[in-house]
């Protein structure tokens, strides 16, 4: 049995209390002593998270963001300390600073909160107004940064920043306004480590952009342009022919003006498990794609594909058997696909049938149960089996 004075007792504590900090449980542990404080202050000042309660007209909160009084009042003695002269002891130890919906920023008050912690490797200032193109040139380490409808952001400063965080692996710059495709081949010469890009209604991208950011960033696995403008129709400038990526997100890509590189993404992609595609004029190329490469797919979102055909959807169900999510709102189906489904897609969870009235109360009444069936208004239903019978011997 070990004696007491062999056992470091800072050193334990400090091991005690970081427990306590990944659990979020580590502040009030720290007024039951000095030695208590001393130990586990350095710990609060790794991760900074505030919370701010300002929306532009048309944005909305995440289903999962929660605000408090507190959490205006912690916002604002933020701002108060980076503008006194005296540093706080720990400021070294912060690695990862979130400051969300606030528009009482300014770009002098991030340049300071750039000044006061210069060993940020995590920065999230999503729909903060105020994050300017100087504001974070100073973080070479830096290798998650939000941008996210960060509106005061332009190519200029993107590329800056770009060239200066070469660490990357996370980058968002969804709705940032005056971001244009220009920035997308600065970002692919210098962030190869790159494993997430968003860039969500971007006003203008090409295929050559996407091609060059597929192209020079082997280890993406996620990729987001949905809602996105621009003229992308080629693939011969893919040349990566085998990706890593796991999830896609082209939902309304007004950008897609054909299937060709889509299609040469989903055949290099056979680790893909989220697929959202809605709002899309995509043929039964695309999800012939995915029938024959994507076996682990996951998800997938087909809503309102209306030029997708039915033997084409339930190819893709027969060949994807790990489906959890399948979104089929307002696509052309009938008992013929609901049957399928019960026959082949045993593991999955949530069904979105919104818009589907050409389904008869005898298929659905073969789904598994346990299914979450989503927007499907069974007054459409059909007694009958005719059309589905209909449907299945023309596909015969």
């Amino acid at each position: 049995m070990a004696h007491s004075s062999d056992i470091n007792i800072p050193e334990l504590l400090e091991q005690i209390l970081y427990f306590l900090a990944v659990e979020k449980s580590l502040y009030p542990a720290l007024f039951v002593s000095r030695l208590w404080y001393r130990c586990g202050a350095s710990f609060l000042w790794e991760r900074i998270e505030l919370k701010g309660n300002d929306l532009k007209y048309g944005h909305h909160f995440p289903d999962d963001y929660t605000y408090h009084k507190r959490d205006c009042t912690r916002c604002k003695r933020f701002i108060k300390l980076i503008n006194e002269k005296h540093k706080p002891a720990y400021v070294l130890n912060t690695t990862h600073l979130e400051i969300t919906f606030c528009h009482s920023l300014s770009d002098k008050k991030i340049r300071s909160i750039v000044e006061m912690f210069p060993n940020i490797v995590h920065l999230d200032f999503k729909d903060s107004i105020g994050f300017g193109d100087k504001s974070a040139e100073s973080y070479p380490n830096l290798r998650y940064l939000n941008l996210w409808d960060a509106e005061a952001i332009t190519d200029k400063g993107l590329c800056a920043i770009v060239r200066s965080c070469r660490k990357l692996e996370h980058l968002n710059i969804s709705y940032c306004e005056n971001i244009s495709d220009k920035s997308l081949f600065v970002i692919a010469d210098n962030c190869h480590d790159l494993q997430e890009f968003h860039f969500a209604e971007a006003r203008r991208i090409t295929d050559k952009s996407i091609c060059c950011i597929l192209n020079s960033c082997p280890n993406l696995r996620n990729l987001d342009i949905a809602c996105s403008k621009g003229d992308v129709k080629d693939a011969s400038m893919l040349i990566q022919r085998c990706l890593s990526i796991e999830y896609l997100d082209f939902s309304g890509a007004m950008a897609l003006w054909n299937d060709e590189l889509i299609i040469a993404i989903i055949k290099g992609s056979p680790n893909l498990r989220h697929l959202e595609i809605d709002g899309n004029d995509i043929t039964d190329k695309v999800t012939e794609a995915l029938a024959h490469s994507c076996h682990k797919l996951e998800y997938l979102d087909l809503g309102c594909c209306d030029f997708v055909s039915e033997p084409s959807i339930c190819n893709v169900i027969r060949s994807c058997l790990k489906l959890q999510h399948l979104n089929l709102s307002h696509c052309n189906i009938t008992s013929t696909t609901i049957k399928e489904i019960a026959r082949s897609c045993l593991s999955l969870k949530i069904l979105d049938l919104e818009g589907c009235e050409n389904i008869s109360k005898k298929a659905m009444d073969q789904l598994n149960p346990n299914i979450n069936i989503e927007n499907f208004d069974e007054d459409y239903c059909s007694d009958s089996e005719s059309s589905s019978s209909e449907t299945e011997s023309e596909s015969e």
